[in-house]
């Protein structure tokens, strides 16, 4: 057990708030929390030195899993009462908006962006550029596109991923099908021209992704996840020649039958592009509009 962890077992102890389960829960959630900490890089050595950055952190591993927001809003609230028992609530954002996980599934937020060129030049390394490069062209995660390696992944028409890239070890490909892809994979050519990842020789996976938050955060790239997204919902409009509901497009009701049609067999494509294996995890990505 590292030090973090005992303290937050004893902070939880000293600080009894609400029912017996509720407290258990709380101690479970946070010691679990620790763990993640420390498997992003981050080595606490006490609960006290928690810091907005270590919250982000957290904020976007969770939306990286592509957890539910039900789920982190939960966690923040965790968050927030390790915040206050430690005199430091304002590490922790008060309003779940700031963390694009406020609203109802109903008032769902659109969180696709795209990758700005002013804040992509605003990116010192370069092999963390390129991994941004990669997670918008091609609708990768954080952890995919700092492994990826190009001289296994590029193929004629499309990329393979390897499963120990991706999340549950599932290997996936994506087809070429945009300028924006070949350019991306131009660059990446050219940085990596060895067997090797976007992960510099000298470097951790972990140390690359604690540099990748590092320069994002400054860029105000607070959240990329959001690149993903964007993937998701220009697919959308390339297969079916409309734009998904999130975006301002037609919900399910208002589709004809053979929008229907290819909106289904849309959704079966991007979420097969994406790694998931729920047709319903498109929601998500694309708004709710399979009935």
């Amino acid at each position: 057990m590292d030090n973090l962890t005992m303290d937050l077992i004893k902070l939880t102890r000293r600080n009894r708030d609400g029912a017996y389960g509720t407290q258990k829960n709380r101690q479970r959630g946070l010691t679990a929390i620790a763990a993640e900490l420390r498997d992003l890089g981050y080595k606490l050595p006490a609960a006290h030195s928690l810091k907005t950055k270590h919250v982000g952190a957290l904020v976007e591993h969770w939306q990286c899993r592509e957890l539910d927001a039900a789920t982190i809003r939960n966690r923040l609230t965790w968050l927030r009462w390790w915040a206050e028992k430690i005199d430091k609530a304002n590490v922790v954002e008060r309003d779940n908006r700031a963390y694009g996980v406020g609203l109802k599934a109903e008032q769902q937020p659109n969180r696709a962006f795209s990758l700005p060129s002013a804040k992509l030049a605003q990116i010192d390394c370069p092999y963390v550029r390129a991994s941004l490069r990669l997670q918008a062209a091609f609708g990768l995660r954080r952890e995919e596109a700092i492994k990826f390696q190009p001289r296994f992944a590029v193929r004629p028409h499309r990329i393979i991923l390897k499963g120990s890239w991706t999340k549950g070890g599932r290997a996936r490909q994506i087809p070429l099908t945009t300028p924006q892809q070949h350019a991306a994979l131009l660059e990446v050519g050219r940085l990596v021209l060895d067997e090797g990842s976007l992960i510099p020789h000298r470097l951790s996976y972990a140390q690359q992704l604690k540099r990748y938050e590092h320069q994002t955060l400054n860029a105000g790239l607070r959240n990329t996840h959001g690149l993903r997204h964007q993937y998701a919902q220009q697919r959308y409009l390339a297969l079916t020649g409309q734009r998904c509901p999130l975006a301002g497009g037609k919900r399910w009701a208002e589709l004809s039958h053979r929008e229907r049609k290819l909106d289904i067999h849309a959704r079966r494509q991007i979420a097969l592009e994406l790694g998931h294996g729920r047709l319903a995890i498109t929601n998500i990505y694309l708004g709710s509009a399979v009935q």
